[in-house]
């Protein structure tokens, strides 16, 4: 009887590693897509505000310009947000590049 409660007890603990492993991972992948995503959302940002600046103020493009903006910042606070739930778990973004990494799979 003793035998088999510590083999149940082997199992949960494995089974428990394992999602903690799991976790971690998800964890690591969030981060690491945040930041490639970061890195791409600050061009987009760079490049918006330079067209928005050289846009007159009653230009017809000016509009749609402006939304643009508006649309990337909220996703760069999605990814911010996304980035601080994998750093909040301890994660740590890979060094290769998340294209490398998605090919490599």
């Amino acid at each position: 009887m003793k035998s088999k409660h510590l083999k149940i007890r082997a199992t949960e603990v494995s089974s428990n590693v394992e999602r903690s492993f799991t976790s971690d991972q998800a964890c690591a992948l969030a981060a690491a897509t945040a930041h490639e995503f970061n890195n791409e959302l600050t061009v987009i940002l760079s490049c918006v505000s330079a067209l928005i600046a050289g846009l007159e103020p009653g230009h017809p493009a000016r509009e749609q310009a402006l939304h643009l903006q508006n649309a990337a910042r909220r996703c760069a606070r999605k990814t911010s947000g996304l980035l601080r739930f994998g750093v909040r778990r301890g994660a740590r973004a890979p060094r290769a590049s998340l294209d490398r990494l998605i090919q490599d799979e």
